[in-house]
């Protein structure tokens, strides 16, 4: 009967590949026919819209739009404030050596850059520059030996091997509808200029069957009210939200990971029962990723030979990133960003929009500093009529520490910040207050390599020489020495040797100890 090696199938992943593409926007654009002359460009922002990824043999194909939304003072009476919206179709192909179809794929978008400048009042320029984050991770079975059958005195040494075994990779997209209603005291929308959206993931829970997601959304809206003045009006919303994600296999002590971005995004102005349009009917995508994992140990054979037959076994090694933690939380900034040197003095404050960028990450033990910056532009009412919308831009740096039990220098640790909430006022005429809540999350990975056996056999046409092998062997344990490696030299067992010597502990021998071998205890053919 053949050597047979018995396998034990767990779904673990690794990541194959991370790349970081960086795509140049620059188009030049015409203000739509329906718009008003360009003045000056008060605020340009892009938001990136991915609508699909295929994974091919070393590529990664990536197809969506980038969102641009353009505020500008239109050229005519009294400059008000106007805006543009347009969607750039985006397709690229990011190199990754080694990936192949069917794998998974993580691409996160981060706009580094977005500048507009005026060609004439009809032409605008638009210059950007968008990183793309990919990750690629397989999902294989990993092949534990846990046995070795087909010769009756084969011996066979396990060890526990610990692992993260994925029991769920679940995707899925939740629509959100919702209306939204302008309080009494707010003018009714004439046009909204901006509007922003967030997904805003607070806790992700697991329980037996399932995962559950509560968080919320947060909808930012900047519009020309409907009134004499027609007053710039910028207004905050929050949609709470509770998904569950059906896992039949999640169990309570369980870990995941989940990840919540936002996918298309529509909001419009309507009628109230008053002819007034002071609802706001918002449509919502959430794109869920959440993955489960089971803490797994199990006995896995790591060497086996025969006293009486010789065997071959090889090893491969097999390379993991296995899930060590994930931690978050919350740090909150509050600094004064200030009007250039001869621009006109604030007298109202319209809007502040803040985007984190993360420059750094440092790996400590139990937790990771993140260092970076929030980009912030805000648009402000200023009392020179000769512009009366003015905008600025300033940096406002920051450090946190987010704590993440079991974290060590060499991991890898994959952060996303988030501006939970962002409240702003003037100070004086030249300074404005900002006090950001930012969120910081973290998730730490770890690479570890198995080496775990493949295959195994029986050399055939060669056998033991018993006839050298020395009636009594006195054997003096050196440093490193275990029974199973002295055994194995001697072509006995380990049962053998601790019954000979009396032995009380098998696997507490010491150094200098003598271990008697007789050669009658030895097997032979």
């Amino acid at each position: 009967m053949p050597l047979e090696l018995i396998k034990n199938p767990l779904k673990v992943c690794r990541i194959v590949g991370e790349n970081v593409y960086s795509k140049v926007v620059e188009e030049d654009i015409n203000v739509p026919d329906v718009n008003p002359d360009v003045y000056k460009i008060l605020a340009p922002t892009a938001a990136v819209l991915i609508k699909d990824c295929e994974v091919l043999s070393d590529k990664v194909l990536v197809n969506g739009q980038v969102m641009i939304n353009i505020l500008y003072e239109a050229d005519m009476e009294g400059k008000p404030m106007h805006s543009m919206e347009m969607p750039l179709n985006l397709s690229i192909a990011i190199d990754m050596p080694g990936v192949k179809p069917k794998m998974k794929e993580f691409v996160e978008p981060i706009v580094q850059h977005m500048d507009c400048s005026i060609i004439n009042s009809r032409k605008l320029n638009l210059k950007g520059i968008i990183d793309f984050i990919c990750k690629i991770e397989e999902l294989f079975d990993l092949e534990l030996a846990s046995d070795v059958r087909g010769l009756p005195d084969i011996q066979i040494l396990r060890e526990p091997c610990k692992a993260k075994q994925v029991v769920s990779y679940n995707r899925d997209q939740y629509n959100i509808t919702d209306k939204l209603i302008i309080s009494p005291e707010d003018p009714a929308v004439q046009r909204i200029l901006k509007s922003n959206y967030k997904v805003l993931l607070k806790d992700d829970k697991i329980s037996d069957g399932k995962v559950e997601l509560s968080g919320l959304i947060g909808i930012n809206v900047l519009y020309s009210g409907d009134d004499e003045e027609n007053t710039i009006k910028y207004l905050e919303f929050e949609i709470p939200f509770n998904q569950y994600i059906e896992v039949p296999a999640a169990e309570r002590n369980m870990d995941c990971v989940t990840e919540a971005a936002p996918g298309q995004f529509y909001i419009e102005a309507v009628e109230n029962d008053e002819g007034q349009k002071k609802i706001l009917t918002v449509e919502a995508a959430i794109n869920v990723s959440t993955k489960v994992y089971r803490d797994t140990e199990e006995e896995a054979v790591i060497d086996a030979y025969s006293p009486t037959n010789v065997i071959e076994m090889t090893k491969d090694t097999v390379k993991m990133n296995e899930f060590v933690g994930k931690g978050h939380s919350n740090t909150v900034l509050k600094e004064s960003i200030s009007i250039g040197h001869g621009d006109p003095e604030i007298e109202k404050v319209c809007y502040v929009n803040a985007v984190p960028v993360v420059n750094e990450l440092k790996i400590l033990d139990d937790r990771v500093m993140v260092e970076g910056v929030l980009e912030t532009d805000a648009i402000y009412m200023s009392s020179f009529s000769g512009e009366p919308t003015c905008s600025l831009k300033d940096q406002v740096p920051f450090r946190h520490y987010v704590d993440i039990p079991g974290l060590r220098l060499g991991m890898q640790c994959e952060v996303k910040c988030s501006i939970d909430s962002l409240t702003f006022s003037p100070m004086n005429s030249t300074m404005i207050e900002v006090r950001v809540v930012l969120g910081v999350s973290a998730s730490a990975y770890k690479q570890t390599d198995k080496r775990i056996v493949n295959k195994i056999e029986e050399v055939e046409g060669i056998t033991l020489d018993q006839s050298r092998i020395p009636a009594v062997t006195i054997y003096l344990v050196q440093k490193g020495d275990t029974l199973w490696s002295i055994a194995k030299r001697y072509n006995t067992t380990v049962d053998a040797l601790v019954k000979l010597n009396a032995i009380e502990n098998p696997s507490k021998i010491t150094q200098g100890m003598q271990i008697m071998i007789l050669k009658n205890v030895r097997a032979s053919k």
